[in-house]
Order: structure tokens, then C-alpha cells, then sequence
């Protein structure tokens, strides 16, 4: 299990070679394992719209994750389409993400954090801090999706 923080860095998509990885993640560690019906657009306007933050979290040079971070409203940020690469899940790379995305998020000066996390991911949300329930965002969560929130520190 990886626990070491200092060998990560989480920062936003800047190159070809980042947005391929960016894609890839995310059309395979979320799409094809959890939404297959649903099918992945990378040239998605959400993915460009403003205060849309699209990052990558890189570990010893190597991209292993995926998030974007969505600013909402005055005191909210949306984590969205978390992701690590699938030969790299559950190894501790999803924490820090978790908690580099927060840190990221604070950064923005935000103090809520709102997830629409997959079922499968639940628990592993739960476990982070976060809590079921009314949390602000910019819309419902889709039927098949729970909404999870925390305040941060």
C-alpha cells in the first residue's frame, strides 16, 4: 500500500501526452468497469467549461489518477469522475488523491467538498470522511448515483 504523500503531485491536465492518460483512465477505471452503457466522450463541453478544472495525480513520474475539480457556488467544489488506473486500485493511490483533490479544493478557497459517488464506491467514500446526504451542487445526482459531501477544515 502506498503512503507516501511527498511522492505524488495532483495538477491540472497540460499536455497531450497528460490528456491521453486523462482519457484513458477515466474511459477504462470508470466507464467501461462501471457505466457501460454509458459512453465516454473526451471532447465533452463539461470537461472545458469554466471553473472546470480537469487534473491528473502522478506518482514517481507516472500518471496513475484522474479527477476534475468543478467550483460551485461560493463555498462548494464538485469532485468529479475520480479515477485511478485499474492495475493500480487499492493501493492507497484513491486516498491521496482524495486528499490532494480537498487540498486543491481549499486552495480555491472552498470549504465543501460534493461527490456523486458510483455505489460501488461508497464505502470507500465513507471511510474518507464524507457523509450521505442534501450537499449543494449544480444539479440532482443521476438516479443510479449517491450524493456524498464533507466540510473541510
Amino acid at each position: 500500500m502506498v503512503t507516501s504523500v511527498e511522492r505524488y503531485t495532483l495538477r491540472p491536465v497540460r499536455s497531450p501526452r497528460e490528456w491521453a492518460a486523462y482519457h484513458a483512465i477515466r474511459r477504462n477505471a470508470i466507464f467501461a468497469a462501471l457505466l457501460p452503457a454509458q459512453p465516454y466522450d473526451e471532447r465533452d463541453p463539461d470537461e472545458f467549461a469554466p471553473h472546470h478544472f480537469p487534473h491528473v495525480l502522478v506518482h514517481d513520474g507516472d500518471i496513475v489518477g484522474t479527477v476534475r475539480i468543478d467550483l460551485i457556488g461560493e463555498k462548494a467544489a464538485g469532485l468529479r469522475l475520480i479515477g485511478v488506473r485499474g492495475d493500480l486500485q487499492r493501493q492507497g493511490h484513491g486516498r491521496v488523491l482524495l486528499r490532494l483533490a480537498e487540498q486543491t479544493a481549499r486552495a480555491f478557497g472552498k470549504t465543501e467538498i460534493v461527490i456523486n459517488a458510483h455505489p460501488s464506491s461508497l464505502a470507500f467514500y465513507l471511510a474518507n470522511g464524507y457523509r450521505e446526504g442534501e450537499w449543494d451542487d449544480a444539479g440532482p445526482p443521476r438516479p443510479t448515483l449517491i450524493r456524498v459531501g464533507k466540510r473541510l477544515p
